[in-house]
């Protein structure tokens, strides 16, 4: 490996620090003189493709990674590393895996096990995953992030008891907040007649799903759920939850005792897979149902059938999860449906495309809330989704669901199944590759026929 002139290792060096303090942006430009003025020195490379990974552009850090590791000396664990993470951005994942191969072949630091079990989670291998992770959580065990991805692990893999443990660690990431509202959590002791206050939590679909377990709490105090705007109906209609006093949450929490967050239910409580309460129903009021049923197109045999192209934007998961409108286009050719958006959001607007129109009905515009969305979901055949909020509300109403996955899906889907225990009504449509949405709409659409 060539050396890095004497007059340059201050550069690279301030560089390297600001990659580590978070600051890749700033660190590019510096990076990127010194590959010009050192362009065989191959760890200015490899730190230009961290640096370029960090900023969001893959297919860059992809060719700086590339570049160092064909240099002499260039070909490290650190490097591979680094190449592995970005072939798993860019969902090439069979390609990944070969450069982690490649990167603990050289070592097997814990950062790159870390990688490594990442990867393996997203390819739906949990128990390789942990096998993985377990050496390098040990040399880190008061990491919030390596103990986070190691819940999610767990999760996947069915350990309940581990998982929702280590799930406690979400409140410890960096940027996360946890509620706090000067009263302790609740851990599950006799309440003897004082309030709980379960606030929701990350996405409005995890409390409809998360919500079944309130029904559990012993009756020996009042129980209070604060949720935001769009789901206070909807919840208000479960009759199930008559005994929960369901508020829009604010920044003046109404009066309570004990605290906790709607996600820790089922650590609290002790669930396990064996134990998952139903899934809670909704009454939607009949003058709801009607006010639907005016923005629906009438009956004429073919099959009513709700579709759902994207989530929240904000998801940790989104880039993997969201489909978009053009994914859904090949249903238009299916005469046996009439094609129903019940998209909200800033996706909603996809249907603005001139053209676009004339493949759905947009229902968007009469959605306010969770209920109104529940009135529409009542009156169609069934929902093709991805996965977010929706698909929720659809499999507590036993309405058939298609849920169309991403390869790198989310733990509460399992894997190498097409059905799932949190909804009898709901199916799973896999991609058979990242980024395949072909290949799951084509596997949502060949169970209809059989």
């Amino acid at each position: 490996m060539s050396e890095l002139p004497a007059a340059l290792r201050p550069a690279w060096a301030e560089a390297v620090a600001r990659i580590e303090a978070g600051r890749a942006a700033d660190a590019l430009p510096g990076l990127a003189r010194l590959a010009r003025a050192a362009p065989e020195f191959a760890p200015v490379w490899n730190d230009l493709g961290v640096a370029l990974r960090r900023c969001g552009d893959p297919a860059a850090a992809e060719a700086a990674t590339r570049r160092g590791l064909a240099l002499p000396g260039g070909d490290t664990e650190a490097a591979f590393s680094n190449l592995g993470n970005v072939l798993r951005d860019r969902g090439r994942f069979a390609e990944a895996e070969a450069a982690f191969a490649a990167a603990l072949a050289r070592g097997g630091s814990p950062g790159t096990r870390y990688n490594a079990a990442l990867l393996l989670r997203d390819r739906g291998r949990a128990a390789e995953a942990l096998a993985m992770l377990a050496p390098a959580l040990a040399a880190r065990p008061d990491d919030p992030a390596w103990t986070w991805e190691a819940a999610l692990m767990l999760l996947q893999a069915g350990d309940w008891p581990r998982g929702f443990a280590a799930y406690e660690a979400r409140w410890r990431l960096k940027g996360v907040t946890p509620p706090s509202t000067g009263r302790p959590w609740w851990t599950g002791e006799p309440r003897r007649g004082r309030t709980l206050l379960v606030v929701g939590e990350q996405g409005m679909g995890d409390v409809i799903q998360f919500a079944r377990f309130l029904p559990s709490i012993p009756d020996d105090g009042p129980v209070v759920l604060a949720v935001r705007r769009p789901l206070v109906r909807l919840l208000r209609a479960a009759p199930a939850l008559a005994r929960v006093a369901v508020t829009e949450a604010s920044a003046t929490p109404p009066p309570h005792d004990l605290l906790l967050p709607v996600m820790s239910l089922p650590r609290v409580l002790g669930a396990t897979p064996d134990t998952l309460p139903p899934p809670l129903d909704f009454r939607v009021p009949e003058a709801l149902l009607a006010r639907a049923a005016a923005h629906l197109p009438p009956r004429d045999g073919r099959r009513r059938t709700g579709v759902v192209w994207a989530g929240s934007a904000g998801h940790r998961n989104d880039a993997n999860r969201s489909a978009g409108l053009a994914a859904f286009l090949p249903l238009c050719a299916d005469e046996r449906r009439v094609l129903l958006s019940l998209q909200v959001g800033p996706r909603a607007a996809d249907l603005a495309r001139p053209g676009y129109a004339g493949f759905l009905a947009d229902l968007a515009p009469a959605i306010d809330d969770f209920l109104d969305t529940a009135a529409f979901l009542r009156q169609i055949d069934d929902l093709i989704a991805v996965d977010t909020g929706i698909v929720h509300l659809a499999g507590s109403l036993g309405v058939p669901t298609t849920v169309l996955l991403p390869e790198a899906c989310d733990w509460r889907w399992g894997a190498g199944t097409d059905a799932t225990p949190w909804y009898a009504s709901v199916r799973l449509a896999r991609q058979r590759r990242q980024g395949d949405w072909a290949s799951a709409l084509a596997a949502a659409t060949r169970a209809d026929t059989t």
